[in-house]
């Protein structure tokens, strides 16, 4: 059934947004980052998601910021882009396998 699978995957993104609820930038400069690593990496993140099919993630980029390769914001950004894009992915195949398709 389509409408199930569609279930299974909100709410597995649903799960995922009520984890993210402490801000990821805010996570990282307590953790020692640098504000423009920590804001790099969440818009990354955010890119991440929405490139792997996230409902709720719109891609984000300062571009004249991620121009200088070498700025914390790039870093930050590349970061958070892979794991991101990854995480997604992998919710998505997993939510896939307790739910195969039934329309084959």
């Amino acid at each position: 059934m389509q409408s199930s699978r569609w279930q299974t995957v909100l709410v597995v993104v649903m799960a995922a947004a009520l984890a993210a609820c402490t801000s990821v930038r805010q996570k990282l400069v307590e953790e020692g980052y640098e504000p423009a690593y920590a804001e790099g990496f969440d818009h990354g993140c955010a890119s991440g998601k929405a490139t792997a099919g996230g409902l709720f993630a719109q891609a984000q980029q300062d571009q004249e910021r991620y121009a200088d390769s070498d700025s914390q914001y790039a870093k930050g950004w590349n970061a958070g882009y892979a794991k991101c894009l990854a995480d997604m992915r992998a919710m998505v195949n997993d939510a896939r396998m307790r739910k195969p398709s039934r329309d084959k």
